[in-house]
């Protein structure tokens, strides 16, 4: 069996697709009164063609459900089990296995430890609109009247502003925090050991020199100076955690990811067994980043700015919806006062959706009303699952999100680059860590206006891309390479 072979994989070595397909049908089976007049493909390949307009459809049937956290915790546990360790001795359910992993105790990888030698701790800039915000408040007010982030991301800033930052400084100094997937362009590993706190670093890639010289931040950062990864290594990962918890509660970042061979599925996947894993009393929160680009729940607030949004539109945006050409059914799925977002685009991939939805807003809405899906009984875990920006990562290195991009403006969607995503997107989990309330997965979301679209996504990323390639022709050459 060759390395590729060997570690998490896929169930029977079922497609992203096929269990997706299979996970959500099992709960149509098992909820089939909730779910009674959803139209649910009878094979595979038609939900494949369907997936990108079916699965809001899915969500907002779920969510108006007296039922929505139970069928949030059987799909959690559904999408667990259609992960497994496989090695020379077959294939074992990977939540099985490091149960077993723990019981025999895997050895933890050493660790090197690089102390930061700044007194300061982490003054946050923000820079927006041609202007470096520190005034935090102020700038979630402003992004929060061009419909860029939600009102709850604004009072999130507004309350960091008053009650976090002393003197323009952040401090997390007594905290320990694990960051998996520390050097992904969406992890603000940096700032986190700039607050002062012990960061563990878990990375295929090591920390960059300019971290290891350790003279930019007052943190201690720990890592591994061989490679880590979390597909073929988790035992000791979460061996690892463990031991640089020193049984202490620690913040899990989960922000691993890669494309392609459904790494995006194995890769959350993987990081949710570790915190399944996980003893309870060494867990203080889990933080990860969902895509705007998933189904997210809209709040009143966001309804009525859609509204008001289309009803104000220019006048070649009426054109190209009275052709057909910016789709039909409106931005969101309504049921009841409710909407779910229409925000899916084909070209990112049914495994792409099936690490976002099941591995992503569905595990966290169980973990944070539940716990761990299989748990006898209730102890939820505070959560921070919020929207990050759509940023321009090499995630979305393809024509043509390069052309839309270019073309967002105008249909009033701002992108964010992977500095503003970190700086933003950490201040805010710093917030669900601190704050006086018990975070709600979902509610904080730096959507950048797609969310107030009110068009289906899919569609109109098309003319977004064409603009784009109008005003940068040279990107029709990535179709090319």
């Amino acid at each position: 069996m060759s390395n590729e072979q060997q570690g998490i994989q896929l169930r029977d070595q079922k497609t992203a697709s096929t269990i997706l397909y299979e996970v959500l049908g099992s709960s149509v089976d098992r909820f089939s009164e909730v779910f009674a007049g959803l139209d649910w493909p009878h094979d595979a390949k038609l939900f494949r063609d369907q997936y990108v307009s079916l699965l809001p459809e899915f969500e907002a049937t779920r969510l108006v459900s007296d039922q929505s956290q139970e069928i949030a915790r059987f799909l959690a546990a559904e999408i667990q089990d259609q992960l497994v360790w496989q090695d020379d001795a077959g294939q074992r359910v990977l939540s099985e296995y490091l149960q077993e992993q723990l019981t025999d105790h895997a050895a933890a990888l050493p660790l090197t430890e690089v102390v930061g030698q700044k007194t300061q701790h982490w003054q946050p800039e923000f820079d927006y609109d041609d202007k470096r915000w520190v005034k935090f408040d102020e700038l979630g007010r402003r992004l929060a009247a061009k419909n860029v982030i939600s009102a709850e991301a604004a009072e999130a800033l507004d309350w960091l502003a008053h009650n976090a930052l002393s003197d323009g400084e952040l401090s997390l100094k007594g905290r320990k925090i694990v960051v998996l997937g520390a050097a992904a362009e969406m992890a603000p590993t940096k700032y986190f050991l700039q607050t002062g706190a012990q960061v563990l670093w878990i990375d295929r890639t090591s920390p960059p020199d300019e971290l290891l010289k350790g003279t930019d931040f007052s943190g201690r950062l720990h890592y591994v100076e061989s490679q880590t990864d979390l597909l073929s290594q988790l035992p000791e990962i979460l061996a690892t955690t463990i031991a640089f918890a020193a049984g202490q509660p620690v913040d899990l970042c989960l922000y691993a990811y890669a494309p392609g061979q459904a790494r995006e599925l194995r890769l959350t996947g993987a990081m949710n067994a570790l915190v399944n894993a996980m003893p309870a009393k060494l867990i203080d929160t889990v933080t990860m980043l969902v895509s705007p680009t998933t189904p997210s729940q809209l709040s009143p607030r966001d309804l009525a700015a859609t509204q008001t949004r289309y009803r104000e539109r220019p006048g070649w945006e009426a054109t190209l919806e009275q052709l057909g050409l910016l789709g039909r059914g409106g931005g969101y799925v309504a049921r009841d006062s409710l909407g779910v977002t229409r925000t899916l685009v084909s070209i990112q991939g049914v495994s792409y959706q099936a690490a976002q939805y099941l591995c992503k807003v569905i595990t966290a809405e169980c973990w944070a009303t539940h716990g761990p899906p299989t748990a006898s009984t209730a102890s939820p875990i505070r959560t921070s699952a919020n929207t990050a920006a759509i940023t321009q990562t090499r995630s979305l290195d393809h024509p043509v999100f390069d052309a839309a991009f270019g073309g967002a403006a105008a249909l009033q969607v701002e992108t964010f680059s992977p500095m503003q995503s970190q700086c933003l997107n950490g201040l805010l989990a710093i917030y669900d860590w601190l704050g006086p309330k018990q975070p709600v997965p979902g509610r904080i979301r730096v959507h950048g206006g797609i969310h107030t679209l009110p068009y289906p996504l899919e569609y109109a990323l098309r003319p977004a891309a064409a603009i784009g390639f109008v005003r940068r022709p040279r990107l029709l050459a990535g179709f090319f390479r």
